[in-house]
C-alpha cells in the first residue's frame, strides 16, 4: 500500500503522538466530508484526525484513560476514568464541556447514546448501566450467569451494541461466574456475544470479542485476538477480513468500516494466539463490498493501543479541550 507523507500534530507541545496514512485512508477521508476521534488509551489521548489539502492532520488532547466514545447530532459521550464526559458541538467543530456524570472506577469500555440517556458497558461490575446525576450508575442489565451481587470483573464485559435507541447485543471475554474469571477461562475460545433483549448466549467460542456494532440490517464486530472482523450470523461468527492488529474500535459508514488496531505487549493478558511479524497501531479502512483493507492510518509513535474509532460526519476539523487527569 502506498504511503502518504508523515502527518504531524498540529499543536506538538502537546503531544509526541507521530502518525503517517496509507493507501486510500487520506483521500476516503477527505472524500467523507468528515473526520475522526480516536481513542488511545493507554497513553491518555483522544486523537482528532482531519485532512487539509490532500494531507491528514491531526491534534491529540489529553484525558485520562479514554475508552469509548459515541456521537449523537450535537452531542459527544466520551468514557474516561471515574467519569462519563458529556460534550456539545457549539460552532465550525468546537466541542464544549456540557455535563460530567461521576462514575468511580467502574472500568467502563463502550458507551452509546440511547432513548433514556447515555449508557455504557460497566466492566468491574459485569452490567450495562446507564449514567445518572444522582447516583454513580444504574444497572440496565447483567448477564444471565453473573450473580446479582458481584463487584468484580467476572466475565469482562466490554461491548455495547445499539439497536433502536435500547442496548441490544454486547460482548465478553467468557461466561463466568466467578471474581477474576476471564483471566482464568481460556480467553482464546471462551469469548462470547450476548442477545441482551432475550438474555442469552448470541455467539461463542470467540477470541477476546468487541466492538458490536449494527450496520446495513447486520450485526458486525471485531474477533479481537484473532485480528478479524466479523459478522454475526446464525450463531456464528463470517469473517470478514483479517488485519494486522489486535482489533478493538469499530465505526461503520457507507459501505466502509473502520477498524481500531493495537500492538499488543508479549505475555500480556490480550496477546495473541496467533504468530504475527508486523502489527499496526492505528486504523484500517475496509471495504465492506469486497472484505479487502484499502488504507490505513499509522501510529508511528506515541500510540501502540487503540480503544475506539469514531465518524464525526460533517465535522471537518474537529477540537475538543484538554483535561487533565484528576487525581
Amino acid at each position: 500500500m502506498p504511503t502518504d507523507p508523515a502527518t504531524h500534530d498540529t499543536e506538538k507541545p502537546r503531544a509526541q503522538l507521530r502518525c503517517r496514512s496509507h493507501g486510500e485512508f487520506s483521500r476516503w477521508l477527505e472524500r467523507s466530508g468528515g473526520s475522526l476521534a480516536i481513542t488511545t488509551y493507554t497513553s491518555g489521548k483522544v486523537v482528532l484526525l482531519s485532512t487539509s489539502q490532500g494531507r491528514v492532520r491531526f491534534r491529540a488532547r489529553k484525558y485520562p484513560r479514554p475508552m469509548g466514545i459515541a456521537l449523537r447530532g450535537k452531542q459527544l459521550a466520551l468514557a474516561v476514568r471515574e467519569k462519563v464526559l458529556l460534550f456539545r458541538h457549539a460552532d465550525r467543530g468546537k466541542f464544549q464541556l456540557q455535563e460530567e456524570y461521576v462514575t468511580g472506577r467502574v472500568d467502563a469500555h463502550d458507551v452509546a447514546f440511547g432513548r433514556r440517556g447515555i449508557f455504557f458497558a460497566n466492566t468491574r461490575f459485569n452490567c450495562i448501566a446507564r449514567t445518572s446525576p444522582e447516583k454513580r450508575f444504574w444497572r440496565t442489565w447483567l448477564p444471565p450467569f453473573i450473580p446479582p451481587s458481584a463487584r468484580k470483573d467476572h466475565c469482562h464485559l466490554n461491548g455495547l451494541g445499539m439497536r433502536n435507541g435500547r442496548p441490544a447485543l454486547a460482548t465478553a471475554f467468557c461466561a463466568s461466574d466467578q471474581p477474576g474469571g476471564w483471566r482464568a477461562e481460556d480467553r482464546f475460545t471462551g469469548g462470547v456475544v450476548l442477545d441482551i433483549p432475550s438474555n442469552h448466549i448470541a455467539a461463542g467460542g470467540l477470541c477476546m470479542p468487541h466492538s458490536p456494532r449494527r450496520h446495513q440490517g447486520q450485526w458486525w464486530f471485531c474477533n479481537s485476538g484473532l485480528g478479524e472482523l466479523a459478522v454475526l450470523q446464525a450463531g456464528t461468527a463470517r469473517p470478514i477480513c483479517q488485519l494486522p492488529g489486535f482489533t478493538r474500535g469499530l465505526c461503520l459508514f457507507g459501505d466502509y468500516a473502520l477498524v481500531g488496531l493495537s500492538k499488543i505487549r508479549e505475555k500480556h493478558i490480550l496477546n495473541y494466539p496467533r504468530t504475527a511479524t508486523e502489527m499496526m497501531a492505528g486504523v484500517a479502512l475496509v471495504d465492506l463490498k469486497t472484505g479487502r483493507q484499502t488504507g490505513a492510518l499509522e501510529f508511528t509513535r506515541g500510540g501502540r493501543e487503540v480503544y475506539e474509532v469514531l465518524f464525526l460526519p460533517h465535522i471537518p476539523s474537529p477540537n475538543l479541550p484538554h483535561l487533565q487527569d484528576q487525581p
